[in-house]
């Protein structure tokens, strides 16, 4: 028996789509020692996911298919364990963090409940009030503000970061031997993203060890103590980090390296303003407020302030850029421009009429303009759609489309770097990455002016986030679209955004341009967003290793 923790050996994975096999993962092997923090980069659909969520045979299978292989956890080869033996590992030893929470939180539960029934499934003598105790502990040390209350609410009440933060929770409870963490900081602002940080380093240092599937390599250099480069379900690359971050040895690590967002990056554009141009979207005074109920009548004992007196102008074929931490209001405030959120008080007026307040119907002519690129692909993706269907549907239904359906899914899913002949397929069959491609290209098939962009490319790979950024600046040239860009990605942002606005606690504490606000903060508070960020190759950044 080796000192490895997991080894896997020779794994190769299949799937069977559209009568043709697909080898998603071929003849892999690697080890994680114990105590160790192992990273495994790659571009979305490389096999990065398939590969570890197989080892405690979490692929669905049909269609998934394990062909050969081996995966020794302490020495029990987990493909061959009984059902029944494997989830007595899976959770208590070996725990996950999900890329999309949305999906793997019930949506009948609150999230309180769930933590505490992850500790009472494993041991069913602790009590139901110390589980829930040690479950609000957790949601603490995560950063959940107001844990008590939080734990009590559903994960639809949560921000996408929250749920995030909750899922980490839920897979350190029980403090794990093993740790497979598929992209968990990818919805986390830089601040909350260095607290989980200290938190994953706290479970090394007690010998927890952790498999990171991540595409953000800032998060390799400061986390991992090794690194797997994957490519097309194989390992082309692996080494200590260091040695792989100054010699990179594979052209395709190479290129994952140099397409790395940076802070010193120069803009794409510097894009001066007209400021005799007649804004596209007004905010002015905007209050979105949500009621706190309690008790049997569900009377309103408080509220929670999302979106707090904001205002803000957007201009046509400017892309704003919009940060702050994860529950500070950034998508609310996106949500409501739009009319998805009911908001309390204030403007919102669209090339000049006001659309604050308008109901379904009208709203309806309005739709075409305005479009939202979703946080969380999956769940906005309609899982009995086909893609080409997701795709055609807008155009069809406001009567733009002029070509044939397959043609009009090929073009737009080559625009964001999908092969056309994927478009038969559902949501599920594609990786989370790939799915957020799909979104963009759904937002973009109806030529709006204006797209709301919540973490449009936090879930990309390094290589496709800048294509699918040059994408949207391309198509901002040519159909003069305008952004509301939302990101905890400040090194995204400073790219692209001529403009960005800090939020935090449903206020706005700064605004400027983005070039100034990065080079000479006012707040406190953007400050810390900037100090926060990662950056790969840095010595300082690895110092607490």
């Amino acid at each position: 028996m080796s000192d490895s923790l997991l080894s896997v050996k020779d794994l190769t994975i299949s799937f069977d789509v559209e009568g043709r096999t697909v080898r998603a993962v071929d003849g892999i092997s690697f080890d994680v020692r114990p105590g160790e923090i192992v990273g495994l980069v790659g571009e979305s659909g490389s096999g990065k996911t398939v590969s570890a969520m197989s080892t405690i045979r979490l692929v669905p299978t049909p269609p998934g298919n394990i062909e050969s292989g081996e995966v020794l956890f302490e020495g029990k080869d987990l493909l061959k364990l009984p059902i029944d033996d494997l989830r007595k590992i899976r959770g208590k030893d070996i725990s996950v963090i999900f890329q999309e929470p949305m999906t793997a939180l019930s949506p009948l539960h609150t999230v309180g409940d769930q933590l505490a029934e992850t500790i009472r499934v494993h041991d069913p003598e602790v009590s139901k009030e110390d589980a829930m105790s040690k479950a609000i502990e957790w949601l603490e040390k995560v950063g959940i503000p107001d844990p008590e209350e939080r734990a009590k609410a559903y994960p639809f009440q949560f921000s996408g970061g929250m749920r995030q933060r909750a899922m980490i929770a839920m897979a350190l409870i029980l403090h794990p031997k093993l740790i497979i963490a598929d992209e968990p900081t990818t919805a986390l602002d830089v601040t909350l993203q260095a607290q989980i940080f200290e938190l994953i380093l706290e479970m090394k240092a007690a010998d927890t060890s952790i498999l990171f599937i991540t595409h953000d390599m800032g998060v390799i250099w400061e986390l991992a103590d090794r690194v797997l480069v994957m490519k097309n379900g194989k390992i082309v690359e692996r080494g200590p980090v260091e040695e792989l971050f100054s010699e990179p040895k594979d052209d395709y690590t190479k290129k994952l390296l140099s397409a790395v967002p940076r802070l010193t990056d120069e803009p794409i554009e510097s894009g001066v303003l007209d400021e005799n141009a007649e804004p596209l979207i007004e905010v002015e005074g905007l209050k979105t407020w949500f009621p706190v109920k309690r008790g049997v009548f569900a009377r309103t004992v408080d509220w929670v302030k999302a979106v707090d007196d904001v205002s803000m102008e957007i201009f046509p074929g400017e892309c704003l850029g919009l940060v702050g931490e994860s529950g500070s209001g950034k998508t609310t405030l996106g949500r409501s421009i739009l009319g998805l959120d009911t908001s309390r008080e204030g403007s919102i007026r669209f090339e000049g009429n006001e659309i604050r307040g308008h109901d379904y119907h009208a709203m309806r002519s309005y739709r075409r303009d305005l479009q939202m690129v979703f946080q969380d692909p999956f769940s906005s993706l309609n899982p009995r759609l086909t893609v080409l269907e997701i795709l055609t549907e807008g155009p069809i239904e406001h009567g733009i489309l002029k070509e044939n359906r397959r043609d009009a899914a090929a073009r737009w899913l080559e625009e964001v770097g999908l092969e056309a002949d994927t478009m038969n397929r559902y949501p599920h069959e594609f990786s989370g990455g790939q799915r957020q491609r799909i979104c963009v290209a759904r937002a973009i098939a109806v030529e709006p002016k204006f797209i709301v962009c919540d973490e449009a490319v936090s879930a990309l790979d390094v290589t496709i986030q800048a294509q699918v950024i040059d994408l949207l600046m391309e198509l901002r040239e040519k159909l003069g679209l305008s952004y509301l860009f939302i990101s905890h990605d400040l090194s995204v942002v400073k790219r692209i955004c001529n403009r960005t606005i800090v939020m935090r606690h449903g206020k706005v504490v700064e605004a400027g341009l983005t070039q100034s606000l990065v080079d000479d903060p006012q707040s406190e508070y953007t400050r810390q967003l900037i100090a926060a960020v990662p950056i790969p190759g840095d010595p300082n950044k690895r110092a607490r290793h």
